[in-house]
């Protein structure tokens, strides 16, 4: 039998595949369907996916349940198992203590064999895949500590008094901290409770149109918390690798906040300084420095680079959406996809007694034991009839020590017959709870 430690994981990870897989692909077709249009929606709702079915899943699971569950057989068996196979593992796990899941001996019937979808398998994989998305986390982590190791503090009055006063007039209680690093090619911000702008080696270059936009649009960055949630959206798909989906929405909510922050940034200078300042800092992603420069963003991408000046340039509004709608909207997505979306479970749910074999809970043994419960009914009708034929001969006769040995090894016999019909009843129950109902036809 396997652990409900063990069950209790993968039908979290079963539940949590269904319900990432409808919030995301359900956030990214609304997406691609608006367009351009509603941005700021867009955004709060490809963010709202990223994390939902975390939520979901586990107050599923744990609290609410499902109206519709989807189960996770425990093995494969490639036959029918034949009634004798059925009673004889009945017989050696009535016998045994404790109880124990192993396959009954190889002239009984096949061996089972562990499925791709048992407990088992589904953590097995889960595991192996956190460990390589760890390792790329921890890779990216590396990388970026890696090129702002030899940042330097920002001496530059201009460039410092430029940043205090677009923090200011974002709305920031203290201006972020500046520092310039000869490895960058694009600014970077970063930092939650110490907010720092790094900015690259050449920005003294920029004019004071372009330079307030690049600080206004990094500025905007920390003034909405988009690093922080920018590491969330790395770590969900450092924990979960397999769900291909946490990719495609986070690339695209990505996209989106670099957009609104562009809005942002033309709102406090103008359209034209953004795409002024988008086309230098490419100027500066050519390779003509001795030492290799690391570019952050969409402006390291030609493609992305021409999407951001087309929309800088055309008039955007930067208004988020009401506080009370959105969280109104997220709680109400947030509870149709804990009440409604399925949930997966395992074959042998937590909180069913481990009183069954894993042979007996196999698909497509439904039959076998139904034969094998008639067998044993029609066996303890024939030693309770069997004993009190003997009883009554007794019971005219005098002490007779070989009949009372007969009548106690029968005894036991019935004590175990009427043991192993309990458990057979038991484990019929268990499977039926646990088989997914059909519906019946009408006459």
């Amino acid at each position: 039998m396997i652990s409900a430690p063990l069950e209790m994981v993968a039908g979290w990870l079963g539940t949590f595949a269904v319900h990432s897989t409808c919030a995301l692909f359900s956030a990214w077709v609304i997406s691609l369907l608006l367009r351009s249009r509603a941005l700021a929606w867009q955004e709060r709702l490809l963010r709202f996916s990223l994390w939902a079915a975390l939520v979901s899943s586990t107050v599923q699971l744990l609290v609410v349940g499902s109206p519709l569950s989807f189960v996770l057989p425990d093995v494969v068996v490639p036959g029918a198992w034949s009634v004798d196979a059925l009673l004889a593992e009945l017989r050696e796990v009535d016998a045994a203590a404790p109880v124990t899941a192993t396959a009954p001996p190889s002239a009984a019937g096949p061996a089972a064999s562990p499925s791709l979808l048992s407990p088992t398998a589904i953590v097995g994989a889960a595991a192996l895949l956190l460990f390589v998305g760890c390792c790329w986390f921890l890779r990216l982590h590396l990388q970026l500590r890696r090129v702002l190791r030899d940042r330097q503090p920002e001496v530059d009055g201009r460039v410092l008094a430029m940043a205090s006063c677009v923090a200011k007039r974002l709305g920031m209680r203290q201006s972020p901290a500046l520092s310039r690093s000869e490895r960058l090619a694009t600014p970077i911000a970063f930092g939650w409770l110490h907010p720092e702008i790094c900015l690259p080696l050449r920005v003294g270059e920029l004019s004071e149109a372009s330079l307030q936009a690049m600080l206004a649009h990094e500025v905007a960055h920390l003034r909405r918390h988009d690093p922080a949630w920018m590491w969330l959206a790395a770590g969900l798909q450092a924990l979960f690798p397999w769900q291909p989906l946490l990719l495609v929405v986070a690339r695209r909510w990505a996209r989106l906040v670099e957009l609104r922050c562009d809005a942002i940034a033309a709102a406090h200078s103008s359209p034209t300084a953004v795409a002024r300042c988008l086309l230098d800092v490419a100027e500066w992603l050519r390779p003509r420095a001795p030492t290799p420069l690391v570019a952050f963003g969409m402006a390291a991408r030609p493609s992305a680079l021409r999407e951001r000046i087309e929309a800088a340039l055309r008039p955007q509004p930067i208004g988020a959406p009401r506080r009370l709608w959105s969280s109104a909207f997220g709680g109400a997505c947030l509870l149709a996809l804990t009440w409604m979306a399925p949930s997966v479970q395992t074959a042998s749910p937590v909180g069913l007694p481990p009183a069954a074999p894993a042979l007996a809970l196999a698909p497509g043994n439904m039959a076998a034991l139904r034969q094998a419960a008639t067998l044993l009914d029609q066996e303890y009708a024939t030693v309770t009839a069997e004993v009190a034929r003997v009883r009554n001969d007794l019971a005219g006769r005098g002490d007779v020590q070989e009949l009372e040995q007969f009548v106690s090894m029968l005894s036991h016999r019935l004590l175990a017959v009427e043991r192993l019909r309990t458990r057979l009843r038991e484990l019929l129950d268990r499977r039926v709870a646990v088989s997914p109902s059909k519906p019946r036809s009408k006459p």
